[in-house]
């Protein structure tokens, strides 16, 4: 663990060696929540963009071997280890709602959740900036009853109606008009 929190801060200085020395003077309570959110939306991000952590890491030959043989077995314990389904209080932390106001939404039907060992989880793409939050509600909405992993399913799987894109990167680039569509389609199967 200390050696992870120490390539996060080498990365921060070779970045932005000004920012890094700015941040001496957060109170240490407050670098921790703001670094979570951080490490929460980047997670976000990788998952819409697709970006498997373990194909950008150096791993040992034994390790590779290994995640050769697992490749394609995205079980919801890895989907937690990479930070792709996040506890309630991290999704919280990250899109900056209370939990009374997380489940208004969830409730209203713009955020869904996937169920976990009889715990609820919530996808940390929700809290990817660069993705309309308006627009991802429209889509889960769309989605309708569906429960909320075939929900996952469908943000996460490339669809051949959006070029081969999964409708989080089509959501990404803007094509919010044929991700409803998709999402209308998917609803109705």
């Amino acid at each position: 663990m200390l050696q992870l929190l120490q390539s996060a801060a080498i990365a921060l200085f070779l970045f932005d060696p000004v920012g890094a020395r700015e941040l001496f003077s957060l109170p240490d309570a407050e670098l921790g929540r703001r670094f979570k959110r951080a490490l929460v939306r980047v997670a976000g991000l990788a998952t819409v963009l697709n970006i498997e952590q373990r194909s950008i890491r150096e791993e040992s030959a034994q390790r590779r071997n290994e995640l050769a043989a697992s490749r394609g077995k995205s079980t919801p314990a890895r989907l937690v280890a990479n930070a792709k389904l996040i506890h309630l209080s991290n999704f919280c932390a990250a899109i900056g709602f209370t939990p009374q106001r997380v489940n208004k939404e969830v409730a209203a039907g713009r955020i869904f959740t996937v169920d976990i060992d009889d715990e609820r989880y919530f996808p940390a793409f929700f809290a990817v900036e660069q993705i309309r939050r308006k627009d991802l509600a429209k889509v889960v909405r769309t989605l309708g009853d569906l429960e909320g992993w075939n929900k996952w399913h469908f943000f996460t799987t490339p669809n051949s109606a959006l070029d081969d894109l999964t409708p989080l990167q089509a959501l990404f680039y803007g094509d919010r008009k044929q991700v409803l569509h998709a999402a209308a389609e998917f609803a109705e199967r």
